[in-house]
């Protein structure tokens, strides 16, 4: 059984010294207070460049899920609160993993399915946000199941993946590895694992049949 995700800043403070983090989706700079506390160097990405950028933070652009840097860059990617606005949700997470070092770790947060269950206010005027549908830009929201099949459909393997609250909102969470000899834009597959046997082996093995050196990054038991 696959444990659930750390929370962002508990993965930012686990990374070694001087470890590259790019924030996908960085309105409001969240992050750059931890990585500076921890010293590693970050980059913020977004359509425009929010305003307030901290003097220790780079930017750099996302045109759609285009991201505008170089191939293996982060020792860990963050997307927070963007996968429910992507249209193209592999090749955006194809888009994380290529820019993340081989090696390196991919954390991604959205609302889950249990935030389009309460019943959106009946007075769109009173400005309440109690329903994932109430946000005109989202598409979609993810389960952990789907978190598991996205990073398996992107050549990567997902660590830890279940269930938390931000904000008051029910959200999934996971926190994935591009397998060190995965370089660049990883390959990508349709993932269903039906009749597949319960456990991550199980389902690397069948989703990638000729990469099992990864296996050597999948703890025993799972």
């Amino acid at each position: 059984m696959i444990t659930s995700a750390p929370d962002v800043a508990q993965t930012i403070a686990d990374l070694p010294s001087q470890s590259l983090v790019l924030d996908i989706g960085c309105f409001g700079w969240r992050l750059a207070q931890a990585c500076a506390d921890k010293g590693h160097p970050m980059i913020g990405l977004d359509r425009t460049e929010p305003p307030g950028r901290p003097a220790s933070a780079g930017f750099a652009r996302m045109d759609g899920h285009q991201l505008e840097l170089e191939n293996d860059q982060g020792q860990l990617t963050v997307a927070s609160h963007v996968l429910e606005h992507i249209d193209q949700p592999v090749a955006f997470f194809a888009e994380l993993a290529r820019v993340t070092a081989p090696g390196g770790l991919i954390w991604i947060e959205a609302p889950s399915e249990l935030s389009a269950m309460p019943r959106a206010s009946d007075d769109p005027s009173d400005q309440a946000f109690v329903s994932f549908w109430d946000d005109p830009t989202h598409l979609r929201p993810w389960t952990p199941a789907a978190f598991y099949r996205l990073a398996l459909s992107c050549q990567c393997i997902p660590l830890a993946c279940g269930r938390g609250e931000t904000g008051g909102i029910p959200v999934s969470r996971m926190l994935a590895r591009k397998p060190f000899g995965v370089h660049g834009r990883p390959q990508t597959t349709y993932v269903s694992l039906l009749g597949v046997e319960p456990g991550l082996k199980a389902a690397w093995r069948a989703t990638w049949p000729l990469e099992l050196e990864a296996l050597k990054l999948i703890p025993d038991g799972k």
